[in-house]
C-alpha cells in the first residue's frame, strides 16, 4: 500500500485534533491518526514530514491564567550555538530552516546563517536539497545574487552562512511602496540580469517568486533561496529521489509540474512572468488572464507582449533569455532604447521567411558573381592553351 496522505485541516469537532504545519508548503495538516516520529506527507503538495506529537500532559491546575506577552516568550525555541559564530537573533523562517543574524567570529564580519532545523536534518532527502542550495550558490558570484561565505555542521546543525542583506522581500516591498511601472521595471530588469548570469553557469532557480528577491535601501535586488536550483548540465538526477515539492505551484511552469528533473531554464522565464503580472496587477495569472494593461490604468501596453510571451504553455515560444527580457525591462524603464519584444505571429514569421530567403539568393548570387569573374580573367590571361602548344611543336616535327 501506499504512504498515507495528510489531510489538509478541517474546521475543529468537538474532539480537539493534532494539527501540525507543512515545513514546505505551511499548510496546516490533521496528524491526529500518526504517532510521534512517523513519517507523513502533505496532502496539499506531497512533502514527507517527521510528526512531532507533544506527549499530552495535563494543565496543573491554576486559578490565574498566563499572561499573553510570557505565552509568546515561552514559545520562542532558544538560539542555537555554532562553533565560529556569535547568533544574535532569528530573522526569518522557511519551510525548511531558520535564518539568524550571527557574526564570524574569525573577522566579525556579520553574516546570515540559515540553519536546517533538527527534525529536517533527520531525513536525507532534505539534507541533499539543503546542499543542493550551497552547491548551486558556490557557482554564483553576482552582485544580484545573495553570495555564499561558509556551509557546514555544528552538532546537530546543518548550515549555510550568507552574506547579510539589509532589505525586504520585493512582495513586501511593492505592497508597501506602491512602485509606479518604470520603477517596477528597473528592478525587475536588475533581477533578469543576475537570473540570464545563473543561467550561463547551468544553475536553474526553480522557485522564481517575489518573496526569494531582496530589495535593499538603495533599490538593488538580491536573489536568494536557491533550494530547489538544479544544476541542469549535471543532469540534476538527485532531484527525483526526492520527493519535495519542486517549486510553489502558482509559480510553475507547465512542463515543470509534469517532470520537475527536465525544467529547464525556460521554467524559470515562466516564473518570472508570473512573478511580474502578479506585481503589476495585483493577481495571479490563472486560466484565460487578461492582459496587464486592461487591469493597471495608463499602464504601457507594452508590458502585455512581454508578460505574454513569458508565460507561452510552449517553452519554445517564449523568451529565448533571461537577457532579452532584461534588454525589454529597461527599455519600459526608460534606462535603454527601444527593443521590441513581442508575440511570435504567423504574419511576422512569414515575413521573417521571405527576408531569409531574400538573404540566401543574395548570398548565392555573390558566389556565383565571383567565381563568373574567376573564370572570365583566366579566359583573357596571356597564358597559351594546350592547342596552341602543340601547333607550335608540329612545324618542328615536319623539319
Amino acid at each position: 500500500m501506499g504512504e498515507p496522505v495528510v489531510p489538509r485541516s478541517q474546521p475543529p469537532l468537538a474532539k480537539k485534533r493534532a494539527v501540525q504545519r507543512c515545513p514546505n508548503c505551511d499548510i496546516r495538516c490533521d496528524v491526529s491518526l500518526f504517532v510521534n516520529g512517523s513519517l507523513a506527507r502533505c496532502g496539499h503538495c506531497g512533502v514527507r514530514f517527521e510528526v512531532r506529537r507533544e506527549p499530552s500532559v495535563p494543565a496543573p491546575p491554576s486559578p490565574a491564567r498566563t499572561p499573553p506577552q510570557a505565552e509568546i516568550r515561552s514559545e520562542q525555541p532558544p538560539l542555537p550555538k555554532l562553533d565560529g559564530f556569535v547568533v544574535h537573533e532569528r530573522i526569518g523562517q522557511g519551510g525548511m530552516g531558520e535564518v539568524f543574524r550571527c557574526t564570524r567570529v574569525s573577522d566579525q564580519v556579520p553574516v546570515a546563517v540559515k540553519i536546517l532545523t533538527p527534525q529536517m536534518a533527520a531525513v536525507p532527502d532534505y539534507v541533499r536539497r539543503f546542499g543542493r542550495e550551497a552547491a548551486a550558490m558556490a557557482q554564483l558570484d553576482h552582485p544580484g545574487i545573495v553570495r555564499l561565505l561558509g556551509r557546514g555542521k555544528a552538532g546537530q546543525h546543518v548550515f549555510i552562512a550568507m552574506e547579510l542583506i539589509e532589505g525586504e522581500s520585493l512582495r513586501t516591498w511593492a505592497h508597501r511602496n506602491r512602485p509606479p511601472a518604470k520603477q517596477l521595471a528597473a528592478l525587475l530588469a536588475q533581477v533578469a540580469h543576475a537570473l540570464a548570469y545563473a543561467h550561463a553557469r547551468a544553475v536553474v532557480h526553480r522557485d522564481l517568486k517575489p518573496d526569494n528577491v531582496l530589495v535593499t535601501p538603495d533599490l538593488k535586488t538580491k536573489m536568494l533561496d536557491f533550494g530547489l536550483a538544479g544544476l541542469h548540465a549535471e543532469g540534476a538526477q538527485c532531484l527525483t529521489q526526492s520527493n519535495v515539492a519542486m517549486g510553489t505551484a502558482n509559480y510553475m511552469a507547465p512542463e515543470q509540474r509534469k517532470d520537475a528533473k527536465r525544467a529547464d531554464h525556460k521554467a524559470d522565464i515562466y516564473s518570472f512572468g508570473v512573478m511580474t503580472y502578479e506585481l503589476l496587477t495585483g493577481e495571479l495569472p490563472v486560466g484565460k488572464f487578461a492582459p496587464p494593461s486592461k487591469l493597471v490604468a495608463k499602464l504601457d501596453p507594452r508590458w502585455d507582449a512581454l508578460v505574454e510571451r513569458c508565460l507561452e504553455a510552449n517553452p519554445a515560444a517564449r523568451p529565448h533569455s533571461a537577457l532579452e527580457l532584461a534588454n525589454g525591462l529597461e527599455t519600459l524603464a526608460g534606462i535603454a532604447r527601444s527593443m521590441q519584444v513581442a508575440p511570435r505571429t504567423r504574419k511576422n514569421a512569414r515575413k521573417s521567411g521571405v527576408w531569409s530567403w531574400l538573404g540566401l539568393g543574395t548570398a548565392v548570387a555573390v558566389v556565383f558573381g565571383v567565381v563568373g569573374l574567376k573564370v572570365s580573367q583566366d579566359h583573357r590571361s596571356p597564358k597559351p592553351s594546350l592547342a596552341r602548344a602543340l601547333a607550335k611543336k608540329s612545324p618542328a616535327r615536319m623539319r
